[in-house]
């Protein structure tokens, strides 16, 4: 081989590894996210929510609509804490997720922030 051939084959290698690279870093990304919500959903502490806003992303998963689900959850000795947490739900359960319904939810504080999981829905 000369000179010219191996500095292709080397560029090639090093673009192939940085893709790879670059897709695993997006993929275990996505995965954080799913671990994030089944850990507050097994250890946070329940309680129920209002819905007060409802709104799609225009993003399908398997079939199904990926939202933004508006929560007020009423705290004893504090203002009602507010979020919007981004769900996939089932289609034909939509209505359930209307605003004004309650909602089961967990909550967990870590570090100085209090993070939401939405009960009953699947977790792709």
């Amino acid at each position: 081989m000369n000179s010219a051939e191996m500095n292709i084959i080397i560029v090639v290698v090093l673009i192939s590894l940085s893709i790879c690279f670059l897709t695993f870093m997006v993929i275990r990304q996505s995965f954080q996210a799913n671990r994030e919500v089944k850990h507050i959903l097994k250890h946070g502490v329940p309680a129920e929510a209002t819905i007060s806003s409802l709104r799609q992303t225009n993003i399908e998963i398997n079939g199904h609509p990926e939202v933004y689900i508006g929560l007020t959850i009423p705290r004893e000795h504090a203002e009602p804490y507010r979020t919007i947490i981004k769900a996939v739900i089932y289609i034909v359960n939509i209505p359930q997720y209307e605003p004004g319904r309650k909602v089961q939810v967990k909550m967990l504080e870590a570090d100085g922030k209090i993070k939401v999981a939405l009960e009953g829905v699947q977790v792709f």
